[in-house]
């Protein structure tokens, strides 16, 4: 890492003083710094490019290392400066880890994203059938068929859920401060027409997956008062959303995005110092309530949450410098930005009843997981697909903000053509048309459902193979389905 920061240096040094001859071309004139008008001095000339190229070359070597899949900076076994510490099974307690920096939840290898089901050639993996041109997923036997007064997962989560945004921009993200308190609640009050009010779908699967449990007769009651474990599962879900909406204020300024869920993004609403001080003043909100749950375990869990949502935007900074991404790279920065809150969320909610096996933990996990990753490759496909009125945000935003997303990082494996301009960002003239044809040619748009198909089965698997029937259980591989086959 030092040879390679030193390296960086001396070339960025080099390129800045356009003497050195391995990066100079043949009679091109060499800067005279003691000529130059900006200063009589060339020693202050020559410190200030020196100090320049260090900020450069430290800026983008620290970026190249953060983006590393293996890299020491997100090291999740590592905590302080002594050393590696081992991981433990999770459900071992607290009462048995003895050193502070054992952690307790075993970091995710994040190597199963099932793509050779979905390569041109791949015919092994049969989906439940299809019905036009639309995808659906295979539900699993045993479960209900789909009835919305016994399983429909908003129907069933409801009562649960239905006043959460109320009580989250009531009771918890309060605040002296008259423009921050506005900012910090635009997402929690919509507007009459509705429009501002998110799917809610991270607080559904939270309460959904507890009330799950709770039915379940192969789960053992909890030690806890029915009670408290409620308010905990709920409190999470709140929690949940609030990340989760803190994300959002976040992801649009860096975004530059205008819209979001049908209205003005908060920053264009409250500028972007506002915006982002709102983000971090719910993410402060959330860890209060986070500790308030007086349960290490999901702390830790949901802490980690926070540190994947800024490494997925470390990865996705770096992917906007090249404008290229492999598609592996690109589910892990998904995985990182939204199904980790996912994923952990359902963990925690396991967690929060106490006295469950480590079997149900970790199908709570691996259905949030398939979920957030079926989620966001559902988003990726219908920003082709869908409309300014049916997304909340204007078709093909991701295109024209210079992003390749799985449709088109699809169609560049058979078209390499396209690699160029997604490498300038789709900035050039006919480049949203390139991709566009080469997208239509390779049936990107539909790989890209097939694989989101794929993960809500595997999400679906877990649950099912966990817990014992109930309408909730069942609601839960709706809720999968319902995801693939959404239209907003």
């Amino acid at each position: 890492m030092n040879r390679l920061l030193s390296r960086s240096i001396s070339i960025s040094i080099a390129r800045r003083q356009n003497t050195n001859p391995s990066w100079r071309k043949a009679g091109a004139p060499v800067l005279d710094h003691a000529k130059s008008p900006r200063t009589k001095d060339p020693s202050v000339r020559q410190s200030s490019f020196i100090s320049n190229a260090i900020k450069d070359s430290i800026k983008s070597s620290v970026l190249e290392e953060a983006a590393k899949k293996d890299s020491s900076f997100w090291d999740e076994s590592r905590i302080g400066v002594t050393g590696h510490s081992p991981s433990i099974d999770i459900e071992k307690r607290l009462s048995e880890v003895a050193d502070v920096d054992t952690p307790i939840n075993k970091p995710d290898p994040l190597n199963d994203w099932y793509l050779e089901a979905v390569a041109p050639q791949s015919q092994h993996h049969e989906l439940n059938g299809f019905e036009g041109d639309r995808i659906h997923a295979r539900v699993p036997s045993g479960v209900a068929r789909l009835n919305t007064l016994v399983n429909d997962p908003f129907q069933l989560s409801r009562p649960d859920v239905h006043d959460i945004s109320e009580t989250i921009g009531n009771d918890l993200v309060g605040t002296d401060h008259p423009v921050l308190n506005s900012a910090a609640r635009y997402f929690f009050t919509p507007n009459e027409d509705g429009k501002g009010k998110g799917k809610q779908v991270r607080p559904v699967m939270v309460m959904l997956i507890s009330r799950a449990m709770e039915d379940a007769a192969n789960v053992e009651k909890s030690h806890l008062p029915a009670a408290h474990v409620y308010k905990s599962q709920r409190r999470l879900a709140e929690i949940t959303e609030m990340i989760h909406t803190a994300s959002l204020f976040h992801d649009d300024v860096i975004d530059g995005a205008d819209t979001r869920r049908g209205q003005p993004a908060a920053h264009r609403e409250f500028g972007n110092k506002m915006a982002i001080l709102a983000g971090d003043y719910l993410l402060a909100r959330a860890s209060i309530c986070l500790a308030r749950l007086r349960n290490v375990d999901v702390v830790e869990c949901m802490s980690t949450v926070i540190e994947h949502l800024v490494r997925g935007e470390v990865l996705q900074i770096k992917d906007n410098r090249t404008g290229v991404a492999d598609m592996e790279g690109y589910l892990r920065k998904n995985f990182y930005k939204t199904a980790s809150l996912m994923a952990n969320s359902c963990k925690s909610a396991a967690l929060l009843r106490g006295n469950v096996s480590g079997e149900v933990v970790d199908a709570a996990y691996l259905y949030g997981k398939h979920i957030g990753v079926a989620f966001q490759l559902i988003d990726d496909a219908l920003d082709f697909e869908g409309s300014a009125a049916s997304l909340g945000k204007p078709a093909l935003a991701d295109l024209n903000a210079g992003l390749s997303t799985a449709p088109v990082l699809f169609a560049a494996e058979n078209h390499p053509e396209l690699v160029p301009a997604m490498a300038r960002k789709f900035k050039e003239q006919g480049d949203i048309q390139l991709a566009l044809k080469c997208i239509e040619e390779t049936e990107g748009v539909r790989r890209t459902k097939k694989l989101a198909a794929i993960h809500a089965e595997k999400a679906m698997d877990a649950i099912v193979s966990a817990l014992d029937p109930s309408p909730h259980r069942d609601s839960l591989v709706h809720l999968a389905c319902r995801v693939v086959d959404r239209s907003r």
